[in-house]
């Protein structure tokens, strides 16, 4: 799918090609139902976990606490726009940063309105290829981009609940962490094999491909499509990868920096907010929960992992606040940390396809 996609841009030239511009009419219907889908979870949260209670305090309404959320909402962006950008830079390539922000926010709304969050990296594709870059190093600087993020929580997540069993064990069965443990552990080991062992990794696919095709579930020529295809993914993202360490390590350094700088900031959110209400909870206690209510989105099927985050968001309140909050708490972490970004990025969308129709005068 993705590469069919990616041929769709080379072929569009300056404009959307049509191929795109039907998928982000689609993705402009997928926002509804993401929207629908986070409405009827906080619903959900409001009535199970809240008791349908539902208390605004004076305080997250004070100029103080409005400004400083502020300051954490565009931290937090231009952090995102940062880790993009010094990854592109460590390639060796140069986009303007206001160029990259659009980028943000494209990467925002498509991600967040497909399932498994597929389609922010093939726009962000789209978008860069238009700036000069071609299609295989923006496929590596998107892929780079999302890794390192992935592998900084897979790397966080095992150590937060080890470090922490009595705040977990009251959620999860000691098996669930042990699985946990595993798939983060499989995750970075993954990672490692790809970029040092890609041989290893494609002679695994060809002899995962040969069983499915001994089973008849795979003809000859589709399992050869599909090794190829495969293959070169591999392939882009590991050379990708040595391009930005070797040619850039100080960007390279940076865009780890900015990366771990994002997550921060992203986890910060919750902590004001609580602060805001009143609570002294320990950052370091709000820090390990969001890094595990962030592991499971990661696995959430559904558009921006809609249902699963706000559920699980407010499951996990119910240890560390009075239900009374719950609701409040919950909207507001959504709204600032996603339905923001989400509408940001229908608006850039829908202003390019503007853009586009005027251009060929339709």
């Amino acid at each position: 799918m993705k590469i069919h996609l990616l041929n769709a841009i080379q072929n569009g030239g300056g404009h959307f090609p049509s191929h795109i511009s039907r998928r982000i009419y689609g993705y402009l219907g997928l926002a509804a139902l993401f929207f629908a889908m986070s409405l009827g979870t906080l619903f959900f949260v409001h009535r199970s976990f809240g008791g349908g209670q539902l208390h605004f305090s004076q305080t997250v309404f004070s100029a103080e606490f409005i400004i400083c959320l502020l300051a954490l909402l565009v931290l937090y962006f231009l952090a995102d726009g940062l880790r993009l950008y010094s990854v592109i830079r460590a390639m060796g390539f140069r986009i303007s940063f206001t160029y990259i922000l659009k980028l943000v926010f494209v990467n925002i709304f498509v991600s967040n309105v497909t399932p498994l969050a597929t389609g922010g990296g093939v726009v962000q594709i789209y978008f860069m290829n238009r700036k000069g870059i071609p299609l295989g190093e923006a496929t590596a600087a998107t892929s780079i981009r999302t890794m390192l993020a992935a592998l900084m929580l897979f790397t966080i997540t095992p150590i937060v609940i080890w470090l922490e069993p009595n705040e977990f064990r009251g959620f999860f069965h000691r098996h669930v962490l042990y699985a946990i443990t595993g798939v983060s552990s499989l995750y970075v080991a993954l990672f490692w094999v790809v970029l040092f062992r890609i041989r290893v990794m494609k002679c695994w696919l060809y002899r995962f491909l040969f069983v499915l095709g001994n089973m008849k579930m795979l003809s000859p020529r589709r399992r050869r499509t599909v090794y190829l295809r495969v293959s070169r993914e591999m392939d882009f993202f590991s050379e990708g990868f040595m391009k930005f360490i070797r040619n850039g390590t100080a960007w390279a350094v940076l865009s780890f920096f900015f990366t771990a700088l994002f997550l921060l900031l992203l986890f910060s959110f919750s902590a004001v907010l609580l602060k805001a209400l009143g609570y002294h909870i320990p950052f370091l206690t709000v820090l390990a929960f969001q890094v595990v209510v962030t592991f499971f989105m990661y696995f959430a099927p559904t558009p921006g992992a809609a249902g699963i985050a706000e559920g699980g968001y407010g499951f996990f309140l119910t240890h560390l606040v009075q239900k009374k909050d719950i609701t409040l708490l919950t909207i507001s972490w959504r709204f600032l940390t996603i339905y923001i970004g989400v509408i940001i990025g229908i608006m850039i969308i829908y202003g390019e396809l503007f853009n586009r129709k005027k251009r060929v005068g339709l």
